[in-house]
């Protein structure tokens, strides 16, 4: 194709770029186009879990709620001020899709290949499809430059595959999540129950490289937990989440990092859809009030050396970073865990933490 102008080019068409359009709004340039080569109805349906202390965009779309929750087979804990949520992608996505916008924005159906700056201060983007040009992009395709993760720095991959299904008698807690169950040595399920016959099983492993999709240890541990049951598998999904820094230089000030590439995702823990959503209002504002934009977002040095810690730890040895998680939430209260994953918990409770987590490091059992 002939090259393309725009004021504004959103590079991948995914959770963030569709929640920053969504802030931005009538704030829009009036030329604008999204690069992905799969548009939104094609995307295969994926659950997305996440607790918050403060309501959220996503509540509105929850098929299960919880205030309760355990660690493995321990006993069940409160979580508050926390609930844990779980909502479909596609109810997401439509929802979005749904808002009218008064600016009209083109679907580009094409991979990216490469962002450049130019020198008049636009950029390039080279597509499988021909180039575009535009005075803004948003970028958050992980293997365009600046590459995500950097092979410079700490980095690992969060694997997991995920099924729902309908048993044929109650066995499940409705009012309890379970998370951190082991599955073996190097992976952990989590159960969000739907309702007593109803429930998501997903698996969970951090790794240096993409572990690939099995259902079968997700089964044989319903077999094991629920003897006698039988289980009927209504929905199966698979993915996985780099885990690392966001890259310190973009190609220009106009070049702005979303999502995952922008650091959103909690490097040890692999949490990110409510800061997606709070960096998309934020930027947005930035936008209408006229002022820069920062490229990406820098973690604070106090959770930045953590977070470097256990990707290294999981990019060597999968079974210390889970013998790690394992030791933390045992030796914690649930809710001390969720606040130090979601960076709240304040330092005279850390001690508690890195003193549980410190025999996974040195290797010990």
């Amino acid at each position: 194709m002939a090259v393309r102008d725009y004021e504004a080019v959103f590079v991948g068409g995914g959770l963030a770029a569709m929640l920053l359009l969504r802030e931005l709004g009538s704030a829009l340039p009036s030329r604008v186009a999204v690069i992905d080569p799969y548009p939104l109805p094609e995307r295969p349906a994926v659950h997305w879990s996440y607790w918050s202390h403060v309501p959220t965009l996503y509540d509105r779309f929850a098929v299960g709620s919880w205030r309760k929750a355990r660690v493995a087979q321990m006993p069940a804990e409160l979580i508050a001020p926390y609930t844990l949520r779980v909502v479909r992608s596609t109810d997401v996505f439509d929802h979005i899709a749904e808002e009218p916008r008064t600016a009209p924005v083109e679907w580009l159906r094409a991979s990216a290949r490469s962002i450049e700056r130019r020198g008049d201060g636009t950029y390039e983007v080279i597509t499988d499809a021909g180039a575009v040009r535009a005075g803004w992009v948003f970028d958050s395709v992980p293997d365009i430059e600046p590459a995500f993760p950097s092979s410079s720095e700490p980095r690992a991959v969060l694997s997991g595959t995920g099924v729902r299904v309908t048993a044929d008698r109650p066995v499940f807690d409705a009012a309890a999540a379970t998370l951190l169950d082991p599955l073996d040595e190097r992976s952990f399920a989590y159960l969000l129950p739907l309702s007593p016959v109803e429930a998501l099983l997903e698996s969970a492993t951090f790794d240096s490289a993409i572990r690939e999709e099995d259902e079968t240890p997700l089964l044989r541990y319903l077999r094991t937990r629920y003897p006698g049951a039988a289980f009927d598998v209504t929905h199966v999904e698979h993915g996985h989440i780099p885990l690392g820094f966001a890259p310190s230089q973009t190609a220009g000030p106009g070049h702005v990092l979303l999502g995952t590439k922008r650091g959103l995702v909690k490097p040890s823990a692999g949490y990110g859809v409510v800061r997606i959503a709070e960096e998309s209002k934020h930027l947005a504002g930035l936008w209408k009030q006229g002022r820069p934009l920062p490229p990406s977002q820098r973690s604070s040095l106090r959770w930045r050396l953590p977070d470097t810690g256990f990707l290294q730890l999981a990019a060597r040895d999968p079974r210390r970073s889970l013998a790690l998680l394992r030791n933390v939430m045992h030796a914690v209260p649930l809710v001390q865990s969720l606040r130090f994953i979601d960076e709240e918990l304040p330092p005279r409770q850390l001690a508690a933490v890195f003193l549980s987590a410190l025999p996974a490091v040195l290797g010990k059992p």
